[in-house]
């Protein structure tokens, strides 16, 4: 029998969520002085750290602090002590971090705090729980005084914070000593891509075929990435284009309406003709509304699939006909990014989603059914060995949702290279053909 390894070393979480505060008494810096002093009066010393900057205490899927938990949390892990400098640096949400600590007991992992010094038992538990809500408390009390002082930002006419919408760019305003607003002012060469963009739209090009055409003029969006169908149209959409930013449409997942934000003028980019010209537009291109355009239906590989050239996911492509009154005609399966930016970002791979449904399923339900898995439904079924495979293949390549159960059961990924698709099995998954199926397309 295999015993577990022994939790003996300590490692460190370190965050902050501001430059702000990185600047003040959370520092990083004064974070690892202060974790490093606690752990040798404890007489350990820090094995590893893990450092998140600039991350919301609120946010439940941090990256670093996912990947400390998973570490910690493995049956092989050493670990038994995480040190963070306040109980606010692990979490402000106090549900999510009663939750993970207790996950964490049950392996036999602490958590504590620098400077709250906690004793080991039921009392310290209480205490502990305490300053989680109380850290909740602070936070939710924080993001109050924040937001009101934005509103009242934004009811001076100034910009309360953030990334500029596209087209603009901020620039810093002293209102007292000591005191710095920002007020937003039009970017001339990023106006000058939103003023080309409009126009190629209103002159009936779609989406996809304005962003191919900055794409072949060498126009980029702001973090240098190629222009989107989705980029376009969330653009031509941005209200502050024509002269009002709304504050505030946001709103947790969902969005307000404008008439219930507070609105802040700026200068306009496009006049409003032309703005309430692509807006309807957009209206009437909208898929909703256009005859001849039908839901699709989920497909067993989707999801899945991989584009070998660019890694992007693949996404149904439809030719838009319509028979017997909802029913496409073809269907592919096609590079997501080919699709909504062009070959210019991706040249892409179609491949009917029956050709590759078919062969995927077909090596698949060859590979599960191996020669002792037959002799074993043959014997107990009373079945000839070639019944038992054939009537297995068709189960699972003629049985969309039973195929698609297996798929997802024991497939990782799909990556189409061409001609040649390779198939990447789950973690743990007995498949006899190696870590990676190759199937070769008819």
């Amino acid at each position: 029998m295999t015993r577990k390894p022994e939790r003996t070393h300590w490692v460190s979480y370190l965050r902050v969520s501001t430059a702000e505060q990185a600047e003040r008494e959370l520092s990083l810096t004064a974070q690892r002085r202060a974790v490093g002093d606690f752990a040798g009066r404890h007489g350990a010393v820090i094995d590893r750290e893990y450092v998140e900057p600039g991350a919301s205490g609120t946010d439940r899927h941090r990256p670093v602090l996912t990947r400390l938990l998973g570490d910690v949390l493995q049956p092989t892990s050493t670990v038994g002590t995480i040190v963070v400098h306040h109980t606010s640096r692990f979490a402000r949400d106090a549900t999510y971090a009663r939750v993970a600590k207790s996950k964490l007991r049950d392996v036999g992992v602490r958590v504590l705090s620098v400077s709250q010094d906690l004793p080991d038992d039921p009392m310290g538990t209480l205490m502990e729980g305490f300053f989680e809500c109380i850290d909740q408390y602070e936070s939710e009390l924080n993001g109050i005084r924040t937001a009101a002082a934005m509103r009242e930002a934004v009811r001076q006419g100034y910009y309360p914070g953030g990334r500029a919408p596209y087209g603009f760019s901020t620039v810093p305003v002293e209102v007292h000593p000591g005191v710095v607003r920002h007020r937003l002012v039009v970017n001339e060469t990023e106006a000058d891509v939103v003023r080309e963009i409009f126009s190629l739209y209103v002159s009936e090009a779609g989406s996809k075929v304005v962003a191919r055409v900055l794409a072949q003029r060498g126009r980029r969006m702001r973090n240098g990435e190629l222009w989107s169908k989705d980029a376009v149209l969330s653009l031509i959409a941005h209200p502050a284009v024509a002269g009002t930013l709304y504050w505030g449409r946001s709103h947790g997942r969902g969005r307000r309406d404008d008439s219930e934000c507070l609105s802040l003028a700026v200068e306009p980019i496009v006049d409003a003709k032309t703005f309430a010209l692509a807006k309807e537009l957009r209206q009437r291109r909208e898929p909703s509304r256009s005859p001849g355009r039908a839901a699709a239906k989920p497909h067993v590989l989707s999801g899945l699939i991989h584009c070998g050239k660019c890694s992007s996911t693949y996404q149904l492509e439809t030719s838009g006909k319509r028979v017997d009154g909802t029913l496409y005609r073809y269907c592919y399966y096609n590079c997501r990014r080919a699709n909504r930016t062009g070959v210019e970002a991706c040249p892409g791979f179609r491949i009917a989603t029956e050709l590759l449904d078919q062969a995927v399923l077909g090596a698949l339900a060859d590979m599960i059914c191996s020669p002792p898995r037959v002799t074993r439904l043959a014997t107990a079924t009373g079945f000839a060995p070639d019944q038992v495979r054939e009537a297995w293949r068709a189960l699972v390549t003629a049985e969309p949702d039973i195929g698609r159960g297996y798929v997802l059961h024991l497939i990782e990924r799909i990556d189409i290279r061409g001609d040649r698709i390779v198939v990447t099995p789950r973690a743990g998954e007995r498949i006899e053909r190696g870590e990676e199926i190759a199937i070769d397309l008819p």
